[in-house]
């Protein structure tokens, strides 16, 4: 028994008979071919188009390692214009010049290029190399060991340099570790066996030629009989290697381990551009049929590729379950919220009816970009300690306490009642805050970040208020409450009615003061670990105890959650909304509503998640820190 090899070019049927998976992690491996490369990079931006990076692994040789700096660096067109711009000038190669002098292609010329005049975004790049590999396959000169440098932004433009010196038309040597390096493409011309010894089975690999290519690259040959003088010999040995190692690689395509599934993309003709000397006319040609071919990848292959138990981390996420589990650990996570937490700038600011309202500012890392934080009910920032550490990364927090519930000011005698007069005072608050505290104090663009109750805050406050915020999300937002099945209507009608019998605040039918809940009797994670900090925080800080709501809170919230879909078309930035997949806190229901009505809203379903996904288990948060971090940082292309 084998492994699986589907084909992926225009007139393959194997697009047609894979089957759905489940996929645990997954590599890229793309091959070189000079400015042939040029079909790879027209895969690889129909990917950028669609957003589309799972890859935890990616391996490239000579200008497959180039493309894939391009890649991750987030630049569709780069590598097209690199090829283009740069590889087809005079400066960088020109054959009558090399047959006449020897002179050969000037790698530090066309590296320099991607720093100055077609620069990439290392900014992008190092943020994706937090959680992402990268390989850039080179070749010893003398005795053809293989090296796989990693990638990384201090060191970049000497791995590129080596990993695409190609012999004989690169005279000028490319020296790191005290040895010589030359194209990977020698010895490693697809890395894809590479990639299955690091341990993945779910391989993409990126061709250059078409799938059934059996020759080799007779360009090699060519130089070979162009070079005469005393290296002949040792090109003929490199010769020699490259075609035995291309053997064995087109070996291991065709007949792939038996726990190995391949997705070989290629072109299903030869290619119109060559190593070098290609007409622009021959690269548009190649580059736009590499965009088809990625497109019916993206069309085909990706959707059945069970991809959504993946953390799929553009971002680095600093902390995991094990960090509650350990003590080891457990001191490391102490360690570094401390350094943030007791550095944190403090505030009070008076709401509706001089309530005060307490908020916190926390920007460890100097960052210009502002996020703000609408907590929901029952909620402090002390709970978003975990999240606060991961977002600090990127934004300057700033976070406050809602009316009636954590360090803010109450509004009735029994301090563990959860009520509100008007659910538009918490509006009203919030736009207070941001006029006097945030407003007045940013730099650079403004987000917003919403849980639950706050998520209706959120949404009554952006469609109602000129506001500074470019983009907001929410997780789990309540714009109904969840109520099962029969009971729906009944417990309305009765809710109402208790709403308006009540002479003064009360907790509502079944509630009552700070109650323990039991992990397994919880409806609000699945991980352990993380609920029981949320319980501690209560049980050491009895200030922060919020008990039942009153009636009048259910029914005031019950009526904001239809205020915030009737208006749901007032809102104008994007809004991304993660919705748990098992809540049984708010309605999914009304949710969709919500998004259907709202024209910037873009739904994102995290299949099996409780409703707080914040401090859901690693599998699910993992997913919600990379969603919201992605919709912040990228240009809001689907509104």
């Amino acid at each position: 028994m084998m492994g699986e090899h589907y084909s992926i070019s225009k007139n393959s049927f194997d697009v047609f008979r894979f089957a759905k998976r489940d996929v645990d992690k997954i590599a890229l491996v793309t091959e070189g071919g000079g400015q042939r490369g040029v079909f790879t990079a027209g895969v690889l931006d129909s990917f950028l188009q669609a957003n589309f990076n799972p890859f935890d692994l990616l391996i490239g040789t000579s200008a497959g390692s180039l493309n894939l700096a391009s890649y991750i660096c987030g630049h569709k067109g780069h590598a097209y214009r690199i090829i283009d711009q740069v590889t087809r000038s005079p400066d960088f190669f020109k054959l009558s010049r090399f047959l006449l002098t020897g002179e050969g292609m000037d790698l530090d010329w066309l590296i320099d290029k991607t720093e100055s005049d077609i620069p990439l975004n290392w900014k992008v790049g190092k943020e994706h190399l937090n959680t992402k590999q990268v390989l850039a396959v080179a070749a010893h000169a003398t005795n053809f060991e293989t090296k796989y440098f990693d990638l990384s932004t201090t060191n970049w433009k000497d791995i590129l340099r080596a990993s695409c010196a190609i012999p004989a038309l690169h005279k000028q040597p490319v020296i790191m570790d005290d040895k010589r390096w030359l194209d990977g493409g020698l010895t490693t011309p697809i890395p894809v066996q590479a990639a299955y010894d690091r341990g993945f089975r779910h391989i993409v690999v990126i061709r250059t030629v078409p799938v059934d290519f059996k020759e080799n690259h007779d360009w090699l040959i060519s130089l070979a009989k162009m070079t005469k003088n005393n290296t002949l010999d040792h090109m003929a040995a490199m010769l020699v290697t490259h075609e035995e190692n291309y053997r064995k690689t087109q070996a291991f395509l065709a007949n792939p381990p038996d726990d190995v599934i391949i997705y070989e993309i290629s072109p299903n003709r030869s290619l119109q551009s060559k190593v070098l000397g290609s007409t622009k006319k021959q690269l548009d040609a190649d580059y736009h049929h590499g965009k088809e071919v990625g497109k019916l990848f993206l069309e085909t292959i990706a959707p059945k590729l069970n991809l959504a138990h993946l953390s799929q981390e553009r971002f680095l996420v600093k902390t995991r379950e094990a960090h509650f589990t350990d003590e080891a650990k457990q001191q490391e996570y102490n360690d570094q919220i401390d350094v943030i937490w007791n550095n944190k700038k403090c505030g009070e600011v008076l709401g509706v009816e001089r309530i005060p309202l307490k908020w916190i500012n926390v920007n460890p890392n100097d960052k210009k970009q502002t996020l703000v934080i609408v907590n929901g009910r029952n909620e402090s920032y002390w709970k978003y300690k975990e999240a606060i550490l991961e977002l600090s990364q990127y934004f300057n927090i700033y976070a406050y306490d809602h009316r009636g519930q954590g360090e803010s000011g109450r509004m009735t005698q029994d301090h563990e009642l959860g009520h509100v007069d008007d659910f538009h005072d918490y509006v009203m608050d919030l736009y207070i805050f941001m006029e006097r505290v945030v407003r007045p104090n940013l730099e650079r663009e403004c987000f917003m970040l919403s849980h639950s109750m706050g998520a209706a805050v959120m949404t009554q406050y952006l469609s109602t208020f000129d506001h500074p915020v470019k983009a907001s999300a929410a997780t789990s937002p309540m714009f109904g409450v969840y109520i099962s099945g029969r009971a729906h209507g009944f417990k309305k009608q009765t809710l109402n009615l208790l709403d308006v019998l009540a002479s003064k605040p009360n907790y509502a039918l079944g509630q009552s003061h700070f109650k323990k809940v039991q992990y397994k009797d919880n409806v609000l994670t699945h991980s352990e670990a993380r609920y029981k900090l949320f319980l501690d925080l209560f049980l050491e800080k009895p200030n922060l105890r919020l008990g039942g709501p009153s009636t009048h809170w259910i029914t005031e919230s019950i009526r904001a959650g239809k205020k915030c879909i009737a208006n749901a078309h007032k809102v104008k930035i994007p809004i991304l909304i993660l919705q748990a997949g098992d809540d049984l806190v708010v309605s999914n229901v009304a949710q969709a509503e919500f998004h259907e009505k709202c024209h910037t809203s873009h739904l994102e379903p995290i299949a099996g998640a409780y409703h707080d996904m914040l401090i859901e288990k690693d599998t699910y948060r993992d997913i919600a820190i990379n969603k919201l971090l992605d919709f912040y940082t990228s240009d809001y292309r689907y509104y």
